[in-house]
């Protein structure tokens, strides 16, 4: 030691000083004997030249205010660290009670909501954040849910109305043919008037199931390659001229070249005579059906010389139970207003579309049936 601002013991040893004369060196330790650097101290050995020679600094500092301020650190932390995560965990459950309150509303309206109380709606909570969008959806769904609903309902009731009268006419001429057992002409007349009310049942039990299917994406289709223009020249001549040659009223004329589809020529044949059907009531003078392809969908238009569809008719044209007031009377040889929904309901089952309007071609009503050449999707299995 060369000199000292106290008198103290070496406070390196000799290796520590050969490594202090090539590069400073922080030490943490204990000097006894010098009570200016308590019971810890930190030292920093620097080496200097002098001389020719190099020699060691080293001076020091106390420790002990570390310490002291370390061990109280950790005392308050003992002390309010429980403290402190309990004034966080209340904060936190409050938060999160006040962001889930909107929720909790919701989920104890939607409990409450039923389907007596139509027009009922959750709590919406104001914002943009993602519980007020979770309102507006659920707002949305019971919304849709309601018109399905409503849908059904109307269906039912209209359902109900059509079975109504053909089963009552159906009562009427049995009770008739009973009190007419003894003329046999007149018993013969009444039970041809129940048939034909048996079959107009039969037929709209079959028009509700396959409306039903269709609702349940159940409607079997058997497809398969056939040529459309043939297929809608046979069903013209099957269910608008009959066997016996051409029948009265408006003729159908068939035009367009040969397209190809894969398609079930059944409900084909379904669409194209409840089609014709509907447009030869209406026409004056002539139908015509055009198959023509286009890319890769093959069109058959339907259209007539006649009236054309009311204007509060068309956006609910391919609705059950749509009729013009014109022909809601049974004596007029009207149907149950099930044609064109279930037209509607075929060519959607088949992947295409459907729509109507009026005016060209010949001026009257115009339904354009659009369906893909090939099956679009898996094909439903027959049931």
């Amino acid at each position: 030691m060369v000199d000292s601002s106290a008198p103290a013991p070496a406070a390196l040893s000799p290796a520590e000083v050969a490594e202090a004369s090539r590069h400073d060196l922080f030490i943490d330790r204990r000097i006894p004997h010098t009570p200016a650097l308590g019971h810890q101290a930190r030292l920093l050995a620097h080496p200097v030249p002098a001389g020719g020679r190099t020699l060691v600094v080293v001076v020091g500092a106390s420790l002990d205010a570390v310490v002291r301020g370390r061990e109280r650190l950790a005392l308050i932390l003992a002390l309010f660290s429980p403290l402190l995560g309990g004034l966080l965990s209340a904060g936190g459950w409050l938060l999160a009670g006040a962001a889930l309150r909107p929720v909790r509303r919701m989920s104890q309206e939607a409990d409450a909501i039923s389907l007596a109380q139509a027009g009922r709606r959750l709590p919406q909570p104001e914002g943009e954040d993602e519980i007020a969008q979770l309102g507006r959806t659920l707002n949305a769904m019971l919304d849709r849910i309601e018109a399905a609903f409503a849908r059904e309902r109307m269906f039912l009731d209209d359902a109900s109305h059509e079975l109504r009268t053909p089963i009552a006419v159906l009562r009427a001429e049995l009770e008739v043919a009973l009190l007419e057992s003894g003329d046999r002409e007149a018993l013969e007349r009444s039970l041809r008037s129940a048939l034909e009310e048996a079959e107009r049942l039969a037929r709209l039990a079959e028009d509700l199931l396959v409306l039903a299917r269709a609702t349940a994406g159940r409607l079997p289709l058997r497809r398969r390659p056939v040529d459309v223009r043939a297929l809608v020249e046979q069903a013209v001549h099957r269910n608008v001229n009959g066997s016996a040659g051409r029948s009265s009223g408006p003729v159908v004329r068939v035009d367009g070249p040969e397209a190809r589809a894969v398609v079930d020529p059944a409900r084909l044949d379904q669409v194209i005579a409840n089609l014709v059907g509907n447009a030869r009531r209406f026409a004056r003078r002539e139908v015509r059906v055009r198959v023509a392809s286009d890319g890769d969908d093959v069109l058959i238009v339907v259209a007539d010389d006649g009236p054309g569809f009311p204007d509060t008719l068309l956006p609910v044209v391919f609705d059950r139970f749509t009729r013009a007031e014109a022909a809601r009377s049974h004596e007029a040889g009207a149907g149950a207003g099930l044609g064109l929904a279930i037209v509607a309901a075929i060519v959607r089952a088949h992947g295409g579309t459907i729509s109507a309007a009026n005016g060209p071609p010949l001026g009257g009503a115009a339904v354009v049936v659009r369906l893909p050449l090939d099956e679009t999707g898996p094909v439903p299995e027959p049931v």
